[in-house]
C-alpha cells in the first residue's frame, strides 16, 4: 500500500512539472502551437516602427483587453529577442521582410518560431493586418480563450492586392482618413526647360512634361522626360515640342500614349507621345481641355478646365456627359490637373498667394456629385494627380518636378 501510495505521488508531481513546462510562453501550451499569453500573463514585447504611432498603444490595449495581458512595446530599431510580436515591415527586422517575401501591395500574419509577424508592404497594409489579427484571432475562441493567446507553429494567414483603390474604398465606406505625402523623387531643371507641368504613369514608368518661356502667343518649348517609378531614375526623353502652356497630362493604356494637355494657347488640341518611343504626334478635339484624366475599366476621358468644368468624353473625345464643378473651391485654391480611379475623379488644387497652406483633391464620383476635400499637408504648387500601380500620386512644381507618393493613413480599430 505504502509503494503505491509513493508511486501515485511521484506521477503526481511528474505531471505538475510537465502541465508548468507547458503552460509558459516559451514552449506552447499545446503540442504543435506557440504560445504568446498564457493565464493572462506574457513574456512577450510588441515591436513596431516608430511610425506606426498611436497605432501601436491601440494594438496593444486590443491584446491586453482579449487576454489580460499588458505587453510591453519597443521600437524596431532595439535589440531583438526571442519572445516578440513584431509589427510592421522594417529594415531593422529582416524576419518582417523576410516574411512578406514577394509581396509588394498586401500583408503577411505568420508565425516563424518564437516570433508572431504582422506586417503589410506600408503602413496602411500593416494597420489592415492588424485588424486582420484581431479578428482571425484574439476574437476566434480557438486560438484566444480564458487569458491565453496562441496559435498553431506553422499559422500563416495573407492579403495581396496590385489594385487596393485605398482612397476609393475608404471613401465608399466612410472610414476615416488622412493623407500622407512621401517625396518619390525630384526632375531637376535642365536647360530652358525650367517649369513642371503635367505627369503621368503607367505604372512602371512617370512621364514628365518640363516647359520652356512662353511669348505673348503662348508658344512654348516642351519636352517630356521618361523615368522609372522605382529606382527613380532617367530613361529617355523627347524631341522639343509646342506644348503651349502643357497643363497636365494622362496615359492612355488602351493605346499606350501619354497625352499632354496643351490647355492656355491651344485647349482643344493634345499631344500624343507614344509611350515606348515617345514619337510626337498631334490629336485635334472639339472640347476645351485644361486637365484630363483616362480611366481604362471605364474607357472614358475625364476633362476640366479652370476649376469650373467637369466633362466625360468617350474615346474619340466625344462628350458624353457635362457635370460642370459645384465645390467652390476655386475662390480660395488654383485649380490644376485632374486624376482618377475606377469610382473616383480627383483634381488638385493648390493655394493662392495668401491663401491656404495646404493642397486638396477636391474629388467626385463619376456621375458628377461632389463627395469630399482631401487635404494635403503641402504648400507647393500641384500640377498633376494620378493613380497607377496600385498607389496615388501628386506631382508639384518647386525648382522642377517633384513626385510624391500620397498614401490614405488610417487608425486601428478592431
Amino acid at each position: 500500500m505504502k509503494n503505491a501510495i509513493a508511486v501515485l505521488s511521484v506521477l503526481l508531481l511528474l505531471a505538475g512539472c510537465s502541465s508548468k513546462a507547458a503552460d509558459t510562453p516559451e514552449s506552447g501550451g499545446h503540442e504543435g502551437y506557440v504560445t504568446f499569453v498564457q493565464g493572462g500573463k506574457s513574456g512577450y514585447t510588441i515591436c513596431a516602427p516608430s511610425t506606426l504611432g498611436s497605432n501601436l498603444r491601440l494594438f496593444s490595449v486590443a491584446i491586453q483587453k482579449a487576454t489580460g495581458a499588458a505587453l510591453d512595446t519597443k521600437t524596431a530599431s532595439s535589440n531583438a529577442t526571442d519572445l516578440e510580436i513584431i509589427l510592421g515591415s522594417s529594415k531593422a527586422r529582416t524576419e518582417s521582410i523576410e516574411a512578406l517575401g514577394d509581396i509588394t501591395s498586401g500583408y503577411v500574419i505568420k508565425v516563424v518560431g518564437k516570433k508572431l509577424i504582422i506586417a503589410g508592404s506600408d503602413e496602411t497594409w500593416t494597420v489592415l493586418a492588424m485588424e486582420a489579427f484581431a479578428k482571425s484571432c484574439l476574437s476566434n475562441p480557438e486560438y484566444c480563450h480564458d487569458g491565453t493567446l496562441e496559435l498553431p507553429g506553422n499559422y500563416s494567414e495573407t492579403r495581396k492586392d496590385a489594385d487596393p483603390q485605398f482612397i476609393a474604398s475608404f471613401l465608399k465606406s466612410g472610414r476615416k482618413f488622412t493623407l500622407q505625402a512621401t517625396l518619390v523623387g525630384t526632375v531637376p531643371q535642365k536647360g530652358t526647360y525650367t517649369v513642371a507641368q503635367g505627369a503621368a504613369s503607367d505604372g512602371k514608368h512617370v512621364y514628365f512634361t518640363m516647359k520652356g518661356g512662353e511669348d505673348s502667343n503662348h508658344d512654348s518649348h516642351c519636352i517630356v522626360y521618361k523615368y522609372t517609378l522605382s529606382p527613380f531614375e532617367q530613361v529617355a526623353f523627347s524631341e522639343d515640342f509646342n506644348g503651349h502652356h502643357a497643363n497636365d497630362m494622362t496615359f492612355d493604356t488602351k493605346n499606350k500614349r501619354v497625352l499632354v494637355v496643351n490647355g492656355t494657347g491651344a485647349s482643344s488640341q493634345l499631344t500624343a507621345l507614344d509611350a515606348e518611343t515617345l514619337e510626337v504626334s498631334t490629336i485635334k478635339t472639339s472640347l476645351g481641355i485644361g486637365g484630363m484624366t483616362y480611366n481604362p475599366k471605364r474607357n472614358v476621358y475625364g476633362i476640366t478646365q479652370g476649376g469650373k468644368k467637369y466633362q466625360i468624353a468617350d474615346e474619340n473625345f466625344v462628350m458624353t456627359k457635362d457635370f460642370g464643378r459645384s465645390d467652390g473651391m476655386v475662390n480660395t485654391y488654383t485649380a490644376q490637373g485632374m486624376g482618377s480611379d475606377d469610382s473616383y475623379v480627383y483634381f488638385p488644387m493648390s493655394p493662392k498667394s495668401g491663401g491656404g497652406t495646404d493642397n486638396i483633391l477636391c474629388t467626385y464620383d463619376w456621375e458628377g456629385k461632389h463627395v469630399a476635400d482631401l487635404h494635403i499637408d503641402l504648400n507647393m504648387e500641384s500640377e498633376s494627380m494620378f493613380y497607377a500601380g496600385g498607389r496615388y500620386y501628386v506631382n508639384f512644381y518647386s525648382s522642377g518636378a517633384r513626385l510624391y507618393l500620397i498614401t490614405p493613413i488610417i487608425v486601428f480599430a478592431p
